[in-house]
């Protein structure tokens, strides 16, 4: 087969076409600081230090198909608006670390009526000094409106390089966004005492949802020459609920989301953290040959391609454990099996399921790199 365009490689492994290799899109982020010494706070506070890092990266390993996300510095400034506090490095934690969830109640039960009367955008904003956020919502607009520059500039900087953004809009589905909020525990007692009250603000929290992300894909197409290619729709606490729960509570409101980000031309990709393997079955109601579903090493990525060979293209998985601890030796021997099993019959794009780990061994991530460039029996 002749050499693919990386657009041409990833379009045919969503629609479980023939590729001449296996598409590479890992998510890099914290580690390429890390690698360098430089601490985590330095990273997040200068951005055209974490594009420098993540170009220069991209260049040393010889680059892959798509990058991720265009930048990580200012990105973090999006997380107040799920309504949950975040300790940040140099802040509320050691300058060395990663940001971290303050999971605490941020949502109260009276605040249902307020997202069932008013939606869920507005609430965010109702509920955002309860946060404690270091901008205050005074300067939040400007802010917002800095950030929202700056991403414009990193993207176009990618796209000068001829590099194609992967993602567009992101989402969580409104049943995680509630866990956050509201926090675990007391989303759990509330789906068991106001299971009502909890779907009836879901329902006005995904048509929000649908109507805002398909505006911000729609522009993000109209503006970026190389993507992006996808829209984001992550998850990891809905695998907390019993099958019961997820059947009302969960899947209807993906698979509404899914089918309207279809109908309106965009690719979903499901970045699907913890354990989905009981939920296999579900990705089958979806239209074939038009999603991706990644995969962290939480979820049998080998047993979701039995479930999913010639309907859903896979992503993933490469795991933490592996890039931390293990050997390139090891690392290409893993690699060498996801594209041997999960490329088998196409439908397969090679990462590192969630970010690369902050403590990721540089030889791993290129054995990684490297491997997926140079192994594809198919």
């Amino acid at each position: 087969m002749d050499e693919m365009t990386s657009k041409e490689r990833i379009d045919a492994a969503i629609a479980l076409e023939p590729v001449d290799r296996v598409p590479i899109i890992p998510l890099i982020d914290y580690s390429v600081a890390r690698s360098r010494g430089i601490d985590i706070a330095t990273f997040l506070s200068d951005p055209d230090l974490s594009l420098s890092l993540l170009m220069e990266t991209f260049d040393q390993m010889g680059g892959w198909d798509a990058t991720a996300m265009p930048n990580v510095a200012g990105g973090l400034g999006l997380f107040p608006m799920a309504t949950l506090p975040v300790k940040m490095p140099g802040k509320q934690l050691p300058p060395d670390s990663i940001p971290q969830f303050d999971e605490r109640e941020i949502m109260t039960v009276e605040d249902y009526d307020y997202v069932i009367e008013h939606g869920w955008n507005d609430f965010t904003m109702y509920a955002y000094p309860r946060i404690g956020f270091d901008i205050t919502i005074d300067e939040l607009p400007e802010y917002m409106a800095n950030m929202g520059g700056r991403m414009a500039q990193d993207i176009k900087a990618w796209e000068d390089k001829g590099v194609m953004i992967f993602t567009g809009a992101a989402t969580i589905p409104p049943i995680e966004s509630l866990a956050l909020s509201r926090s675990i525990k007391e989303l759990m007692i509330d789906l068991y005492r106001r299971p009502d009250k909890v779907f009836e603000a879901i329902e006005v929290m995904i048509d929000e949802s649908i109507e805002s992300t398909i505006g911000a894909q729609k522009m993000m197409e109209e503006s970026m020459e190389l993507g992006p290619r996808v829209a984001f729709l992550g998850a990891s606490r809905s695998t907390l609920l019993s099958p019961k729960l997820f059947d009302r509570f969960v899947w209807p409101h993906i698979e509404k989301q899914t089918l309207a980000w279809l109908d309106a031309g965009i690719t979903p990709m499901f970045h699907f953290d913890a354990n989905w393997d009981s939920y296999m079955d579900y990705f089958l109601r979806l239209p074939p040959r038009s999603v991706i579903l990644e995969l962290d090493s939480a979820t049998d990525i080998f047993k979701a391609k039995e479930v999913l060979k010639g309907h859903t293209c896979i992503m993933g998985d490469v795991p933490p454990s592996l890039l931390s601890l293990g050997t390139p030796e090891e690392v290409t021997a893993y690699v060498k099996k996801l594209i041997d099993v999960v490329g088998d019959e196409n439908g397969f794009i090679l990462s590192s399921g969630c970010s690369i780990p902050v403590d990721a061994k540089t030889e791993n991530v290129q054995a990684m790199i490297d491997t997926g460039k140079n192994y594809y029996p198919h």
